[in-house]
């Protein structure tokens, strides 16, 4: 099963579902050394379909632009 990750990003309103094995993602640590937790947070891990329904109630939150999950069919 493949995982996958929400990043919520409070402080320019919005984020992305992630893969897992997204570079910007990480598994959930993202790609900064260290992450203050100011301006944001990661959820997950969640299956595909749990990340877009738990995404549908957050805030301007849509699919990576670099590793392009699809919703589910």
């Amino acid at each position: 099963m493949t995982d996958f990750y929400i990043y919520e990003n409070w402080t320019r309103k919005r984020g992305a579902i992630h893969y897992a094995d997204c570079s910007y993602c990480n598994s959930g640590k993202g790609f900064q050394i260290e992450d203050s937790g100011r301006n944001g947070k990661w959820h997950g891990p969640y299956s595909l379909e749990e990340a877009f329904c738990r995404a549908a109630t957050m805030l301007n939150i849509e699919p990576c632009k670099s590793c392009k999950p699809l919703p589910p069919a």
